[in-house]
């Protein structure tokens, strides 16, 4: 039940952050219970290459693109202050 709270919080914060429906819903329709979740914000890499990078650890990958501002607001959201 904590899990559930958890994510349900973690996804209020993303959804606020402006990462799009779509990806939202592939998240929780892929997380069953014993499954986890990464999320990463890749700045100084092509998402290509963190992509490959991390292929070799299995799993799936979803995408999506946040403008510089919004980014930073998930950051600030997910660390509960200012992320400079």
């Amino acid at each position: 039940m904590a899990v559930g709270a958890g994510l349900g919080a973690l996804m209020g914060k993303i959804t606020k952050s402006g990462v799009d429906k779509e990806s939202r819903d592939q998240v929780r329709g892929q997380l069953q219970p014993g499954t986890s979740a990464l999320f990463l914000m890749v700045e100084k890499v092509t998402p290509d290459k963190a992509v490959e990078a991390l292929s070799k650890y299995g799993g799936t990958v979803i995408k999506t693109s946040l403008s510089k501002e919004a980014g930073q607001e998930l950051q600030e959201a997910l660390h509960g202050e200012s992320a400079s």
